[in-house]
């Protein structure tokens, strides 16, 4: 089991030294990746819990590519419809290069009616978009000229350069939990990338995952990764169910385990809101308590 850090770029002011600082210490104790999300604007429903600043995805993992040389660089995840596919299939081909072929892009539909509207993006059919922009963005990717018609978009003879250092193309996770996501996620995923499910959710949906991958006739099928808030609480917790990641180390420890008898392969860990001593704090101790006893 491998773990990446998710990095808070939303809220409040995000400092270029502590982002230094967290994504350099990540790599230093030997997580894996470094992760982002993505809103173009805030959706309204964010704006009580974290604020309206949400910093661009590909322009932090930038800094992020800068300052480090091993972390892979991960979305989770870019949603997909809000972009032409021919812009993210730029970025994305451009940061792979500029960081030597490190970055995982994991994509999902959406859902934020607020955002598709002012992005003036339909939202009714974010899924059947979702797919056909992964179709167009692979084929920019491994042709040359690229071509590509469907319902949605449409090029041809174009000339694609840079192409990403990973060959045939960066590894693609799949985030969302509909039937329709887990599909995608067999179709196109190297990895179905899951929201910080529980575990017995978990289990019922990859039984699912796994029953779409026999029918496709992918009997590997996709990889499974998931997202942790992981938050340290040590001696009395209250009354209130214990979630997934919140507890003492080994209560923590033991969540991690449920997960990896699931064939959960990679854990996306959030430590915090915000950026600073506390976050890392949480971090290194992770690395420290958690970490080695199930990786």
């Amino acid at each position: 089991m491998q773990f990446g850090v998710s990095i808070p770029h939303y809220g409040g002011p995000l400092a270029v030294d502590a982002l230094r600082e967290t994504v350099q210490r990540a790599e230093s104790l030997g997580y894996h990746s470094a992760w982002v999300g993505d809103h173009v604007i805030t959706p309204q429903h964010f704006l009580t819990g974290i604020g309206p600043n949400f910093y661009d995805a590909f322009v932090v993992l930038s800094h992020v590519a800068a300052f480090t040389s091993r972390l892979r660089l991960g979305t989770s995840v870019i949603v997909l419809p809000y972009r032409s596919p021919l812009v993210v299939a730029k970025m994305v081909a451009t940061l792979d290069a500029l960081s030597g072929g490190r970055v995982i892009l994991g994509v999902g539909a959406g859902n934020a009616p607020d955002e598709f509207k002012a992005l003036g993006v339909p939202e009714a059919a974010r899924g059947a978009r979702t797919n056909e922009y992964l179709r167009a963005i692979i084929a920019l990717w491994t042709q040359e000229p690229a071509s590509f018609a469907g319902r949605f978009v449409e090029f041809s003879g174009v000339h694609f350069q840079p192409r990403p250092t990973q060959t045939p193309h960066p590894p693609i996770w799949i985030g969302g939990h509909s039937d329709g996501a887990l599909r995608r996620a067999v179709r196109f995923g190297e990895a179905w990338h899951s929201g910080g499910m529980a575990p017995e959710r978990m289990a019922q949906t990859v039984a699912r995952l796994r029953q779409f991958a026999e029918a496709a006739g992918r009997h590997d099928g996709p990889s499974v990764t998931t997202r942790l808030t992981v938050q340290f609480v040590d001696g009395a917790q209250g009354g209130e169910p214990r979630r997934p990641g919140r507890g003492a180390a080994d209560q923590i420890r033991q969540d991690l385990l449920e997960y990896r008898d699931l064939g959960v392969s990679h854990v996306v860990c959030g430590f915090g809101g915000r950026l600073g001593p506390d976050f890392n704090a949480a971090m290194e101790r992770f690395a420290a308590e958690v970490a080695p006893a199930v990786a």
